[in-house]
């Protein structure tokens, strides 16, 4: 192997064990979208049936699949903010995880002795 290919190698792991180290940064990971919802309630006569903008809440939703089927799950604002980070995490790691797929198609490349 050639000195610029085992250095275009050496560089592309190295990404990858720096990706790898950045995964063990996460408390709480989960999938799913977050929604804050204002209601109106079941009292006809309360003031959230003639004022949109009087409407009951916040309620915060956190939404996911499990089985292939949608679940939704009422959370508390404490409980919301830790899934909207979970979440947050849960994309970052997607992301990192990309990266080391794109890091890896470069090493076998290089290993064929193609250059793209």
């Amino acid at each position: 192997m050639s000195k610029n290919k085992l250095q275009r190698l050496t560089a592309a792991q190295q990404r990858i064990a720096t990706l790898r180290g950045s995964l063990g940064e996460f408390d709480y990971v989960c999938s799913g979208n977050l929604q804050c919802r204002m209601l109106p309630c079941g009292n006809p006569t309360c003031r959230c049936k003639k004022n949109p903008a009087l409407r009951h809440g916040p309620y915060y939703y956190w939404g996911r699949r499990k089985g292939g089927r949608l679940v939704q799950m009422l959370l508390t604002p404490a409980e919301a903010e830790v899934v909207a980070q979970a979440i947050r995490n849960y994309k970052a790691i997607l992301r990192i995880l990309r990266q080391c797929e794109e890091e890896t198609v470069k090493i076998i490349k290089i290993r064929r002795g193609r250059r793209d």
